[in-house]
C-alpha cells in the first residue's frame, strides 16, 4: 500500500515541538439565484454569474458566463455563446441600445475583458434586456438581465471590494479588502499501474455480497481500475436511472499471497452515500483517469444537462480527495455549471 501523504503539508511550531496541522476541511460553496441569474464563489474566492432563461423560454436564449477572479487587480469576463452566424462581426444591444461592437471569433464564443467589459457590466446592471445582433442584423438570442445587479453586488461582497473603486457595480471611495483564500495542494504519490487486478472470483464474492446487489436493474457493467502493484479502484453497478448510472466504489488490497480483500473507498468528500449508515460512497457516472490519477462523476437533473451536480476526485494513496466540485441547482438552459471548490494537485514521484 502506498504511504498516504497528507495535503497542504504545513507545520505548526509549538513548545512541545512539531506538531502537523490537518488539512482544511472540505467545505464547498453555495450558489444562489437573483431572478434570472446564478452567481456562487468558490473557497478560493473566485466568482461567477451565469444567465438563466426565464422559466418557459428556452428557444432564443444565449448563454452569458461572467467571470471574476479573487487577485486584487483581476478584471471582469463577459463571454457569449450558445448562437450561430457566419457573419465576421456582432454588436451587443441592451433595451435596443448598442453597447458594444467586435470581431466574432471562429471558437469559443465572445469574450470581453477589461475596460469593455466594466463598461458592458455598468450597462446591463441598469438594462433590462440584452440582446446578441450579427453584422448582417440578424438577431442571435437575447437574456434577460432582471438579477444581474444583484448578482455583480454578490460578487463585489464576496470578494471584499464592495464599496471599493475596484468594485463592479457597488463603488465608492474605501481601499478594497479583497478576500482571497489560499486554494489548498493535494500532495500525491504518482502510481505505476499494473495489470494485477482482481480475478473474476474475487469480483463476483464482492459484486453478490455488495449492497449494490439488491439495487441492478437490468445490464450490469462493474470495473476494475489498477491503483498500484497492490491496490485496485472496483466501481460495482448500483441503480441507473434514464441518463445517471450510480456505482459503488471500492478499494481493493492485494496482501503477500495475492489474496484480495475490499472495503468502500474513502473520500474527504463524497457526492452521495448508498444510504445515511451506509460508508459507500456512490458515483454517478463515474469515469476513472489514470494519467491524473481521479475520478469524476456527474450527475444531471435532467436529460439536456442544464442542471446538476459534478465532482472530481484524486487518489492521494489512501483516499480520493476532492479538487473540483460544480453545481447548477437551476434547470433553466445553463450548460455552465459554477465551481464551489477547487484544490491544486501536486504529484512526485
Amino acid at each position: 500500500m502506498f504511504k498516504q501523504v497528507i495535503a497542504v503539508g504545513i507545520l505548526a511550531l509549538s513548545s512541545l515541538g512539531m506538531a502537523a496541522v490537518l488539512p482544511p476541511a472540505v467545505v464547498p460553496s453555495k450558489v444562489v439565484s437573483f431572478k434570472n441569474w446564478a452567481v456562487g464563489c468558490d473557497n478560493g474566492g473566485d466568482c461567477q454569474a451565469v444567465s438563466l432563461a426565464p422559466e418557459g423560454e428556452l428557444d432564443g436564449a444565449i448563454d452569458i458566463s461572467i467571470g471574476r477572479n479573487a487577485a486584487l487587480n483581476d478584471t471582469l469576463s463577459i463571454n457569449l455563446s450558445d448562437y450561430s452566424t457566419t457573419s465576421e462581426r456582432y454588436r451587443i444591444l441592451i433595451d435596443n441600445r448598442v453597447v458594444e461592437t467586435g470581431v466574432i471569433p471562429k471558437t469559443a464564443g465572445i469574450t470581453i475583458i477589461g475596460a469593455n467589459a466594466a463598461k458592458l457590466a455598468r450597462a446591463m446592471a441598469r438594462g433590462s434586456n440584452l440582446r446578441l445582433v450579427d453584422g448582417d442584423g440578424q438577431d442571435l438570442g437575447k437574456v434577460s438581465l432582471a438579477g444581474i445587479s444583484a448578482s455583480f453586488r454578490y460578487i463585489d461582497a464576496a470578494q471584499g471590494r464592495a464599496g471599493s473603486r475596484g468594485a463592479i457595480v457597488a463603488k465608492g471611495r474605501k481601499r478594497s479588502a479583497v478576500r482571497q483564500s489560499i486554494v489548498p495542494v493535494v500532495m500525491a504519490k504518482r502510481i505505476a499501474p499494473s495489470e494485477q487486478l482482481p480475478d473474476t472470483a474475487a469480483l463476483v464474492a464482492l459484486s453478490e455480497g455488495s449492497p449494490c446487489a439488491a439495487k441492478r436493474v437490468g445490464t450490469t457493467e462493474d470495473s476494475a481500475y489498477s491503483l498500484g502493484p497492490t491496490q485496485a479502484l472496483i466501481l460495482l453497478n448500483c441503480g441507473n436511472g434514464a441518463y445517471n448510472y450510480s456505482y459503488g466504489a471500492y478499494v481493493g488490497n492485494r496482501d503477500a499471497a495475492g489474496k484480495w480483500t475490499f472495503a468502500p473507498a474513502a473520500f474527504d468528500y463524497a457526492p452521495k452515500r448508498l444510504d445515511e449508515t451506509s460508508e459507500l460512497a456512490l458515483l454517478v457516472n463515474a469515469q476513472w483517469d489514470s494519467k491524473t490519477q481521479t475520478v469524476s462523476g456527474y450527475a444531471k437533473g435532467r436529460g439536456i444537462g442544464d442542471c446538476g451536480a459534478s465532482q472530481q476526485h484524486v487518489w492521494d494513496g489512501g483516499s480520493f480527495r476532492l479538487i473540483q466540485a460544480r453545481v447548477m441547482d437551476e434547470c433553466r438552459g445553463s450548460l455552465d455549471w459554477i465551481t464551489v471548490w477547487r484544490a491544486k494537485v501536486s504529484l512526485s514521484g
